[in-house]
């Protein structure tokens, strides 16, 4: 075993000198940690992701009862349907004014919102605004002959599926300017689309704005709308109106999907301000390291800079850290200060995660999956410890029901396995608790949540030991439960106490 030996107010700087793989550090920090103050959309998120609406209104009292604060569901659009109803079919928008998909409907999705919301839940929804299906032979008239002529057929269905987009109250979709004079009209024409090219440099910004997210050659891609012209505001018009209809039916969060693929003003633009302020919204920009990579100084620092505080983003950043740092040879100790080594974003804009949709279904992001093949990860599992014990960012869980099953599955049912419940459980027990790192080397880390709750991470195959100064720091005479095993941390008595932290393992103590 290791003893690590503490240095009292070690300063970061010198924490970089001294940090090396396999060197043995203890740290003490005093007050905040930078970046670390206390942030009001700290409550658990699951992403529910390709769940029907009708499962999870089924799931409302399980999911509330497991911690969760709020559900990000699939995007409320209506796009194609198959047999096999792939996942990726939620993200080709055929039209924003009615929802209608593979998961349900307006129905259907009201119905999950108010039994969420019964249940102290709130309900986020992953919206699709960057681009158009990819349909019809690479088709830029939006909804196509086929879904107007559905829309005809069977007015009294689609009348119940509307989100906005029927002003005279008549059952019948129009178009926003003209009376629908009894038809239902079209929401985009091919002018409201960039010309047809495909990025095929994604550190080319001007290309990654204006041009199609495709797949090999010869796809045609999906339709990119125009935002980037100032004179041709039809199309954030009509996204600012799909947001507020959401808002109006009760959603209080929005991931923004493909944010890197818009212009930050208009993002800026078609998130009313008001709806900014009362509820969370989050990008998707999807980066290879935080500060020292050109993706983030080209897309994700921007973001931040040029949108008020209230738009957050996933915290890939920090992501990519996590991923290096339970790497073989790479520090745990590299985990300790993210933010202040430019790791991780602030904690009131970060939404953090160990696995979102995009990194098992990309072949260009599985690089960052724990155990990249395997259908499970102990890695992983200490990931998702760090990202719930610490105090910083609002922690997304991933689970996933998608036909794809990546993994073997492996991420199907992780919202109520019993070791995340009681993660969020500490999660939420430690909710506005500042966080003191007191220890950190190549294996482990260990810090405190004021006085009521320690947290001890140990990445590496053997147990270690730790010992620290108590001194006003932790309850003398007074019981620590494990949250994951249940047992009792012998009293800390005395002004130095050594902690045992098995291999491979977390330990998530809280003061009874």
């Amino acid at each position: 075993m290791t003893r690590l030996t503490r240095l009292t107010r070690l300063t970061w700087l010198n924490c970089q000198r001294l940090a090396a793989p396999m060197s043995v550090l203890a740290l003490s920090v005093s007050g905040l940690l930078p970046g670390f103050g206390g942030s009001s959309r700290a409550d658990v998120i699951l992403h529910a992701f390709d769940w029907s609406y009708a499962d999870i209104a089924k799931q409302a009292d399980a999911i509330a009862a497991a911690g969760y604060k709020a559900v990000l569901m699939t995007p409320p659009i209506k796009s194609p349907k198959s047999s096999g109803c792939e996942w990726w079919l939620r993200y080709q928008p055929q039209d924003w004014r009615v929802i209608d998909n593979c998961n349900g409907n307006k129905q259907s999705f009201v119905a999950a919102i108010e039994a969420l919301k019964s249940r102290g839940v709130r309900t986020y929804a992953d919206v699709v605004v960057n681009h158009m299906a990819n349909e019809r032979n690479a088709a830029t008239s939006f909804p196509g002959v086929a879904t107007l002529a559905q829309y005809r057929s069977n007015r009294g269905y689609w009348q119940r599926q509307i989100l906005y987009g029927d002003r005279d109250a008549n059952g019948v979709l129009d178009n926003g300017i003209l009376p629908d004079e009894g038809q239902p009209d079209g929401l985009f024409s091919a002018q409201d689309f960039h010309p047809p090219a495909c990025i095929l440099d994604y550190t080319n910004k001007t290309s990654v704005l204006r041009d199609r997210i495709c797949g090999n050659a010869p796809d045609p891609g999906l339709p990119d709308l125009n935002d980037t012209d100032p004179g041709r505001s039809w199309v954030n018009d009509q996204r600012k109106q799909y947001i507020q209809a959401l808002y109006d039916l009760g959603v209080r969060g929005f991931r923004i999907d493909a944010a890197k693929h818009m212009p930050n003003q208009a993002i800026k633009s078609f998130v009313p301000e008001a709806v900014a302020q009362n509820s969370h919204v989050f990008a998707e920009i999807i980066t290879s390291g935080g500060v020292g990579s050109a993706d983030y100084q080209t897309f994700l620092e921007p973001y931040l800079r040029e949108l008020p505080a209230s738009f957050a983003a996933y915290d890939f950043p920090l992501l990519n850290q996590i991923k290096q740092a339970f790497a073989f040879g790479s520090p745990l100790s590299n985990l300790a200060f993210p933010y202040s080594t430019g790791n991780a974003l602030a904690n009131n804009r970060a939404v953090t995660v160990v696995v979102t949709h995009d990194i098992p279904y990309n072949d260009g992001f599985r690089y960052l999956i724990f155990d990249q093949n395997a259908s499970s990860s102990v890695d992983e599992d200490l990931a998702y410890a760090y990202i719930l014990a610490r105090d910083g960012g609002t922690p997304l869980v991933f689970d996933d029901r998608s036909a794809g099953r990546s993994n073997q599955g492996r991420w199907r049912n992780v919202w109520n396995r019993e070791s995340m419940k009681r993660m969020i459980t500490f999660h939420n027990r430690m909710q506005g608790k500042p966080m003191e790192m007191l220890a950190a080397d190549s294996c482990v880390l260990l810090w405190r949540r004021l006085e009521d709750g320690i947290v001890g991470i140990n990445k590496c195959a053997e147990p270690r030991s730790v010992s620290v100064d108590t001194r006003f720091r932790f309850k003398w005479n007074h019981p620590y439960r494990e949250s994951l095993t249940g047992s009792i941390l012998p009293e800390i008595k005395g002004p130095i106490y050594t902690f045992q932290l098995p291999a491979r393992t977390a330990s998530l103590w809280m003061a009874q």
